[in-house]
């Protein structure tokens, strides 16, 4: 079929329209079809499926530097996002390093009003937009550390100190 070059690319709906959800719902998720939902001709979001957006987001890699401190312990850093954490142990180190990823993230979005101001926030939106989409501990430590097992993940790690 083919598309009136005056016609929009991705499929418009109204939110009259999306309130009816299971067509819209279809189209996104089962087809992984993005949907452009307009309010008053003027107000629009894209809604994607959780797969999609991880797909396009992947890219988005992040570099773990692990640095052994002369009184012993460990400082984790990432780069993408400017923050790090220590721990008397490299497990402790990212233990802690994980729930100030967390705690990173919801802050992010929390100040969002602000940081959509400042180039470089802004420029760390799609990294936290990935680590958003993380449900597990499991699914967090493959983004931040690859995606092998986390015992693995622990052992490359190390091995890496």
């Amino acid at each position: 079929m083919k598309q009136d070059a005056t016609e929009p690319i991705l499929e418009h709906v109204t939110v009259t329209q999306a309130r009816n959800l299971m067509p819209v719902f279809d189209a996104v998720v089962r087809e992984e079809r993005p949907v452009v939902i307009t309010r008053y001709k003027r107000d629009e979001a894209v809604l994607l499926s959780r797969a999609r957006l991880s797909r396009l987001l992947e890219g988005f890699t992040f570099h773990v530097a692990v640095i052994p401190e002369p009184d012993g312990g460990f400082t984790l850093a990432i780069r993408e996002l400017n923050i790090a954490e220590d721990g008397a142990t490299l497990h402790e180190a990212r233990r802690n390093l994980l729930d100030g990823v967390r705690s990173y993230v919801h802050h992010y979005f929390d100040m969002w009003d602000m940081y959509k101001h400042i180039p470089d926030m802004r420029a760390q939106e799609p990294y936290v937009m990935r680590l958003s989409l993380a449900e597990t501990d499991n699914e967090l430590i493959g983004m931040l550390f690859g995606s092998g097992q986390p015992h693995e993940q622990a052992a490359a790690v190390e091995a890496t100190a």
